[in-house]
């Protein structure tokens, strides 16, 4: 009990290790249900032996490049979580007939088949590519803009785009979205073309088709499919993560007044939420969405920051 008493967490690995237990909580309560059960319970466990262990480690030694490793891990966390999240959602039925019904009622037409249609241009569809791409440099570089320049904000800045990520996969989880990209191809073009949207219920517990445009080739287009074919599953639609986690950084930005960062970075944030639905990874309604919740969790993690950041963190 004295080592780990020992343990000092900071703020974003007490939110990952209350990630891992709600989850995990979760992937056992599945466990009559989800074939590689204990696959999930496995890596909690090694993922959070890593994470104390790190920990325990600068107890002992104080290094600046540990802590900032630290945080590091915290972030890459997320490429193994994101498509996690598909282990769960897929034994539950898909609901994108219904964000797809939403598009059609408010704009009487599929918005992600029409803007493809309309701007063909190889230039216009890099200049997309480029845009949704720029998600993880949009992150990266402002995590390390403000380490280097305000750790003690860089320590919320961090803390609240990883509370948001984890909130978004616990949305993803029991509400199973996986944008025009995977839906359409399964019910087909003549139905998307005539508006009528098929419940396709557990169809992706056992496919996983995406949509790909073979006409489209250029640098970025090949590097966002090569970040697909990686880590992208039949998840997470809505609400759009990318619009949501890049709105709460530039709201982040705004708030502590860094507005020429603010600005540098407004023409990629813009064609990054055009591209969303230009690529077909996401409906209208789910960039609605990352609006609010993004708003929505900036304000949660104002108040949630304290609770995970103070001094008195021992195990």
């Amino acid at each position: 009990m004295k080592l780990f008493r020992s343990i000092k967490l900071n703020s974003t690995e007490k939110l990952t290790l209350t990630y891992i237990l709600i989850s995990g909580i979760i992937a056992i309560f599945l466990e009559f249900r989800a074939e590689n059960v204990s696959h999930l319970i496995f890596n909690r466990l090694i993922i959070t032996g890593i994470i104390l262990l790190m920990a325990f480690t600068e107890n002992i030694i104080t290094n600046v490049y540990l802590q900032l490793f630290r945080f590091l891990f915290i972030g890459f966390l997320l490429i193994y979580w994101y498509p996690e999240t598909f282990e769960f959602n897929r034994l539950l039925e898909n609901r994108d007939y219904l964000l797809a019904l939403a598009d059609q009622k408010m704009f009487g037409f599929q918005p992600s088949v029409l803007f493809k249609i309309k701007y063909p241009q190889h230039w216009f569809s890099e200049l997309m590519n480029m845009g949704y791409f720029a998600f993880y440099p949009i992150l990266v570089v402002s995590c390390l803009y403000f380490y280097f320049k305000d750790q003690k904000y860089a320590r919320f800045f961090f803390f609240t785009c990883m509370f948001a990520f984890l909130s978004y996969y616990f949305i993803f989880i029991f509400f199973p979205t996986c944008g025009p990209q995977y839906y359409f191809p399964v019910i087909g073009s003549d139905n998307v073309t005539a508006g009528v949207f098929p419940h396709i219920a557990n169809y992706f517990q056992y496919h996983s088709y995406r949509l790909e445009d073979e006409t489209s080739t250029g640098l970025f287009r090949d590097a966002v499919v090569l970040v697909h074919n990686l880590f992208e599953r039949p998840t997470g639609a809505f609400p759009s993560s990318h619009v949501g986690n890049t709105t709460l950084v530039m709201i982040m930005i705004i708030a502590k007044r860094e507005y020429k960062f603010a600005a540098l970075l407004s023409p990629i944030y813009i064609i990054l939420v055009l591209s969303t639905i230009y690529i077909q990874a996401h409906y209208v309604i789910d960039i609605f969405a990352g609006f609010i919740t993004a708003y929505l969790f900036y304000r949660l993690s104002i108040v949630i920051y304290p609770l995970f950041s103070k001094v008195t963190n021992k195990l």
